[in-house]
């Protein structure tokens, strides 16, 4: 699935992807880092929501804000943590296999390579994460009582 990011275009594994919800509001949480943009009430589950233009240091959003989403994503293995992602707006699906991706490139800034799995390299590229290091980033690690 790609999404819009700023400026930059993003792909997310649909074996992660929950399921896509409209933008609501958000409950901040004092002293949160500002990777978290709050938590919201999922069908009577508390789902934190991350504002990944923040997580991969991108520019404040420039689009409709009527076409902004939240991805809900999921560890496909591991802790099974769920996750919000608040993104610009939804690009629509590629079918590509993993082993189809580009090498990362260099021109990637280090304070994200280590979020990207590789590069689908149709036109337009797009960046695809990885959702496990998305909700591992150090800027979340206070949440989990991990130091930084």
């Amino acid at each position: 699935m790609c999404v819009s990011v700023g400026s930059a275009s993003y792909g997310l594994p649909l074996e992660n992807v929950q399921e896509v919800i409209g933008v609501r509001p958000v409950t901040r949480v004092f002293h949160a880092p500002s990777a978290l943009a709050g938590i919201i009430n999922l069908r009577g589950e508390v789902l934190p929501i991350l504002d990944l233009p923040v997580l991969l240091g991108s520019e404040a959003h420039v689009g409709k804000i009527s076409e902004a989403r939240i991805v809900v994503v999921r560890e496909a293995a591991g802790l099974k943590r769920r996750a919000g992602l608040r993104v610009d707006a939804l690009l629509g699906l590629l079918d590509v296999p993993l082993s189809g991706l580009s090498a990362v490139p260099s021109s990637i800034a280090p304070a994200i390579r280590g979020l990207v799995l590789g590069v689908i390299p149709t036109s337009p590229p797009c960046a695809v994460l990885e959702v496990a290091s998305l909700l591992s980033a150090p800027e979340l690690s206070s949440l989990a009582g991990i130091p930084a």
